[in-house]
């Protein structure tokens, strides 16, 4: 059996985990915020632990290079199982012993995977894992909590800068994938994993603030097309000093269509999502 299939099952428990808690708590497009908040969340956490301190290593034999296989792995396992149990914690507000449980099938699940060989650890152990998981589910628990019952807009916002650097990462670690594009800044020897600390950890990171700020600050709905105007200019920057790299064909204008499309995404999940959350005593309406 070839080692992706392993990881398609995580695929196929989170999609039956986020369709039954739609199916149930209603609201899709509410659940498809917090799926992209919590993916984010356990993308951005896995990622110190993966990419920076190598502590284990996915391995569904898609790709030669391990890095890629890293990326692969992280980007299956977080949105599969991980975000999906999440979602389902916030919208259930399940109890600690039903955390517990769910902590434990994280615990089960790594062991079957290093068991079949598409799955390794260097200095990380299976406990950590429960831990971890434990301690996120609370912590969405309380976060959606919080959401519900403050009269602060800091909550939602923060969940909307979250959302807008995952939809601003996902394309960026896709095209990685498939060798279309790089960042090249030499903090590290491996492309990929050089491409991923600069876009991930910086760049993406910086430009969420920016489509945060003219989201938010400004007044006029025409500054809304500031951010894609400032996306260009820095990576037309980055580019042309050759630390924007391209190959097999791929071009500037693709990327320009990747960019505008993630804002109109990020501009449309900010504007019908999670407008229930109330702020000051009545539900927030965005602009």
């Amino acid at each position: 059996m070839p080692d992706i299939v392993w990881y398609y099952g995580l695929i196929v428990i989170g999609a039956v985990t986020i369709g039954y808690t739609a199916y149930r708590k209603g609201s899709a497009a509410d659940i498809l915020a917090y799926f992209l908040f919590t993916t984010a969340l356990s993308w951005i956490g896995e990622a110190f632990v993966l990419f920076v301190f190598n502590a284990y290593s996915y391995k569904p034999g898609v790709n030669s290079d391990p890095f890629l296989e890293n990326i692969l792995g992280h980007m299956i396992a977080n949105s599969g199982l991980w975000a999906a149990a999440a979602v389902w914690v916030m919208r259930f507000q399940t109890s600690l012993l039903r955390m517990a449980l769910i902590s434990i099938g994280f615990v089960l699940v790594e062991e079957l995977f290093l068991r079949a060989g598409v799955y390794s650890h260097h200095w990380w152990r299976t406990y950590m894992t429960g831990i971890l998981a434990f301690g996120f589910l609370i912590a969405m628990k309380r976060w959606y909590m919080v959401m519900q019952e403050t009269g602060s807009r800091f909550p939602r916002v923060a969940v909307i800068w979250t959302i807008a650097w995952m939809i601003l990462q996902t394309p960026t670690s896709v095209l990685l994938l498939f060798d279309k594009q790089f960042f090249r800044v030499n903090w590290v020897d491996n492309l990929y994993r050089d491409s991923t600390l600069f876009s991930g950890f910086l760049y993406d990171v910086a430009m969420a603030f920016v489509v945060l700020f003219f989201m938010y600050v400004p007044k006029k709905r025409y500054w809304r097309a500031a951010p894609l105007l400032i996306l260009v200019a820095a990576d037309a920057w980055l580019w042309k000093g050759g630390i924007l790299v391209f190959y097999d064909d791929w071009r500037f204008i693709y990327l320009i269509g990747i960019r505008a499309v993630s804002l109109v995404v990020i501009y449309l999940l900010e504007r019908y999502t999670l407008n229930g959350v109330r702020v000051g005593g009545s539900a927030i309406r965005s602009r």
